[in-house]
């Protein structure tokens, strides 16, 4: 079967609290695609340092560092094709991705599955587009629609 994918137009990265003050797991970033369709697509419990790598890229702002750092140094040995965002670990509701890079001097691509949210990385760092596959956001939407029928409750008054 061939999976049909949603193209994301664009990426945010969206915080509960201060960068600098992680407490714990729930405070962790998220990131927000928002998709060719017009909805969104959320995905929780970013690393900081990606997200904050994600946030400088696209401020365009300067990094004082001039170290490369792995996705820098990705750029530098493959082009970044594309990422999509298509599956679960098996057993979790856990997201992963396929990134597909053609390395220097190659012809063909190869596709390597990663964490999401590196791949995002990658993916916005060199410019590559990214995709969520329609199944994955169905089910998406599908569990916030349950999580939110299960929760009206608490919208009641009681008496």
């Amino acid at each position: 079967m061939v999976d049909e994918y949603l193209l994301v137009q664009k990426v945010q990265v969206l915080t509960l609290s201060n960068p600098n003050f992680v407490v714990d797991q729930a405070t962790l970033p998220f990131l927000r695609f928002i998709l060719e369709n017009g909805r969104d697509f959320l995905m929780s419990m970013i690393p900081v340092d990606i997200a904050v790598a994600i946030s400088a890229h696209q401020s365009k702002e300067v990094d004082k560092d001039s170290r490369l750092r792995i996705y820098d140094l990705v750029g530098q040995l493959a082009v970044v094709d594309r990422v999509e965002i298509d599956a679960t670990v098996p057993g979790t509701s856990v997201y992963q991705a396929t990134i597909w890079l053609t390395p220097e001097g190659f012809e063909r691509s190869v596709a390597f599955s990663m964490i999401p949210s590196n791949a995002t990385l990658l993916a916005v760092v060199n410019d590559a587009p990214i995709y969520v596959s329609q199944r994955l956001w169905e089910e998406y939407e599908s569990n916030k629609e349950q999580q939110k029928i299960s929760t009206d409750y608490l919208d009641e008054e009681f008496e």
